[in-house]
């Protein structure tokens, strides 16, 4: 499926925004949010953000001349760009209506103080509006490490990891978290990153034995735009792309950073396409390579992708594991497989857009 505008949910729909105008994708995302009864404080900003651009007011000038096509979140990108003002300390004001920074104020409020900090902060705020939506959430984890738990169990042998849209590479760590299932402590038990019952129900394994089978020997990753996760800047970045009102999701965030920071995993600054290729011959005989990405197939054009399609089509043996939007059911992601690349996908779980709640059907 290379148009991407018929590709499945992520972004509340933006891959399907179709001829929507840029106000509507705010609204339309703005509504996703509050059916789903998340982050208020986003709701009223996306909706106030539309009827400014609908006015050709601060925002629509904001955006003239920025790139938007479908899937791209352009409304993900202004409020990452308030959200890293507010993180950063230069956003006073508006920090006050932001629980991320301690604020409490009722997010009915925001507006004014939001339009006031986009316009002292005109030039900053548009520089960040070009890039990439950067959600390398590490509540994914415990998809990416579910699936190789079924795959330790099925395989036995040693992994290779490699990750394409790795962004600071968080999910490359995703062993050296904890996930804690009954009395059974999975991962690294000292980790300050951990996840009580991720899966509902788990795998139909023997997790403790499918565990001592797991063993990676190497991970690595790629990216246009790689971020790291030891730069405190590139840190900020990271959490500006969290729901300032989620703080289960901004403390899980910054325990990942913690782990990252210690051991940073290397993230090629380069396309999929040009980076699959040397990292696929890397392996050494006897690794079972693992191609791994998630929730990054709409950020990707229809040509690079059907060039890494070529480039893991050359190399049947390797088992393909994706967290992306499934296509028969709208607000849910799907965990699937291709064991090896050239078999038939197989649908091991569905989770929820960050990852948790995760329910294995397989």
């Amino acid at each position: 499926m290379n148009d991407r505008s018929r590709l499945p949910y992520g972004g509340a729909g933006d891959s399907r925004a179709g001829e929507l105008s840029l106000a509507g994708r705010f609204r339309r995302h703005a509504d996703s949010l509050a059916r789903s009864r998340r982050s208020p404080l986003y709701v009223r900003l996306m909706r106030a953000a539309a009827d400014d651009i609908d006015r050709g007011g601060l925002v629509a000038r904001l955006f003239a001349g920025v790139p938007a096509p479908p899937g791209s979140v352009p409304q993900l990108r202004l409020l990452a760009a308030l959200h890293y003002l507010v993180l950063s300390a230069q956003a006073p004001a508006l920090a006050a209506f932001y629980p991320s920074a301690s604020g409490e104020l009722a997010p009915e409020g925001v507006w004014p103080t939001a339009q006031a900090t986009l316009r002292e902060n005109f030039d900053q705020v548009r520089v960040r509006l070009h890039r990439t939506v950067q959600t390398n959430e590490p509540g994914r984890s415990p998809v990416l490490f579910a699936g190789l738990l079924w795959l330790a169990e099925r395989h036995r042998c040693p992994i290779r990891l490699l990750e394409v849209g790795a962004s600071a590479g968080i999910n490359l760590l995703a062993d050296r978290y904890c996930y804690v299932v009954d009395d059974l402590e999975l991962g690294d038990p000292s980790s300050p990153l951990r996840f009580a019952d991720p899966w509902m129900p788990p795998p139909p394994i023997d997790l403790a034995r499918a565990e001592r089978h797991l063993h990676i020997v190497a991970r690595a990753g790629c990216d246009p735009a790689p971020l790291d996760a030891s730069r405190p800047d590139d840190q900020l970045t990271l959490l500006s792309y969290i729901w300032p009102d989620e703080l289960d999701r901004i403390e899980r965030m910054r325990a990942a950073l913690s782990v990252a920071a210690c051991d940073p995993v290397p993230i090629a600054a380069q396309h999929g396409s040009h980076w699959l290729p040397g990292a696929l011959a890397a392996a050494d005989d006897g690794e079972l390579i693992v191609v791994w990405h998630s929730v990054m197939r709409q950020y990707v054009e229809a040509d690079e992708w059907t060039r890494i399609e070529r480039a893991l089509a050359g190399r049947p043996e390797i088992v393909r594991l994706s967290m992306e939007p499934a296509g028969d059911e709208v607000a849910w992601m799907q965990l699937t497989v291709h064991d090896p690349a050239g078999a038939p996908e197989v649908r091991l779980a569905v989770c929820g857009d960050h990852g948790l709640p995760i329910r294995w059907e397989t």
